[in-house]
């Protein structure tokens, strides 16, 4: 046989070799990323740990993640320019070379004019990858690979990043979609605010990290004029009112809202009791402006009772309960009020643990 001929073919076993050596190892990273994935709690962490892998494993020198949201994107990368460590951030914008990719796409030295982040070096290899919504077929975001060396990703490697995409795009909709029956577990389906459960635990964090936590129980004056006189369909667009107008008196504050049965609700407020008062006294006054109640004669109002923690009870659990006697005596002594605990209500809070 020829000598030339003889030589062709060894060299065409040895590209074959590493060609199978080399798909090999991407089944066998493949297959570690997605065992790392059963054990992990969080997006981020998956991201850290894949960009880590592929780093490691498959020698890329940047390795990016776009997530796309409604008002911004989020980008997960790992560079050996940053020695490695992974990073987080938010960018208001697809960059432009990635907003009209509808498939995986390697870009040419020519094409790569500009780093995907000002503060990067321009690299001479780029791989671009969308990431699929398999429900509408859209996209959401992009896997970008990049190397210092021209002609970096082959057939092979364009495969495997095409293959791991549908890895990741599953995961990020799972994450969603866990994140939207977590919320859904904790939100009254009426009014979107916080449910009961809901309320149990974050007591539980304010207790446990020694939070400053002033509690406001409200309840809905004549809520059954409502109801009676424009039928109960329009009596839980009041409610709805309601929880909208609470949640913006409270929202700057990091304060939240819990649906608390019927027409009472809770508020949390991070902040003492002698600065929430003008945040309780706010709300109140808002309720006169929920324009479905102007037609009938009963006005909609809301009373309040609160107790702050810690400084008058050693429980936010307790603050809770004190605050609702301070309610009853609320509504007992004419309605549409805010009504500071005193220590009857405390007391009645303990006994009724």
């Amino acid at each position: 046989m020829d000598s030339e001929l003889v030589k062709q073919k060894e060299l065409a076993i040895e590209y074959l070799e590493v060609e199978l050596q080399q798909q090999r190892g991407m089944l066998w990273l493949l297959g570690e990323i997605m065992k790392e994935a059963v054990n992990i709690t969080s997006f981020k962490q998956l991201m850290s740990i894949l960009t880590d892998m592929l780093m490691g494993v498959m020698g890329v020198t940047t390795c990016y993640l776009i997530i796309a949201h409604e008002e911004d994107h989020k980008v997960y990368f790992r560079s050996v320019e940053l020695k490695n460590d992974f990073r987080e951030i938010k960018v208001n914008h697809m960059p432009h070379f990635l907003k009209d990719l509808k498939g995986s796409y390697t870009f040419t030295a020519e094409e790569i004019t500009s780093p995907l982040i000002e503060t990067m070096e321009v690299p001479l290899s780029r791989l671009a990858v969308p990431l699929k919504n398999f429900n509408d077929n859209t996209s959401f975001g992009a896997l970008v690979l990049e190397h210092e060396e021209p002609n970096f990703f082959t057939d092979n490697t364009i495969v495997f990043f095409e293959t791991l995409t549908i890895f990741i795009s599953i995961n990020a909709q799972n994450s969603r979609l866990l994140q939207s029956v977590s919320k859904e577990s904790h939100t009254d389906p009426l009014t979107g605010a916080y449910n009961r459960r809901h309320l149990q635990k974050a007591l539980d964090k304010v207790y446990k990290a020694k939070r400053v936590m002033t509690v406001a129980v409200i309840d809905t004056d004549n809520f059954k004029a409502v109801n009676d006189l424009l039928g109960h369909l329009k009596g839980d667009t009041v409610l709805k009112a309601i929880s909208q107008l609470a949640r913006g008196c409270v929202r700057e504050y990091g304060g939240e809202v819990v649906r608390y049965g019927g027409d009472e609700f809770v508020l949390l407020i991070p902040v003492p009791l002698e600065e929430a008062i003008h945040i309780l006294e706010e709300f109140r006054r808002s309720i006169y402006y929920i324009q479905l109640t102007y037609d009938i004669d009963v006005p909609i109002t809301v009373t309040l009772g609160a107790c702050s923690y810690p400084d008058m009870v050693p429980d936010p659990h307790q603050a809770v309960r004190a605050a609702d006697h301070a309610l009853i005596r609320g509504k007992m002594t004419g309605k549409n009020r805010v009504v500071l605990a005193i220590e009857e209500d405390i007391e009645k809070g303990r006994i009724a643990k």
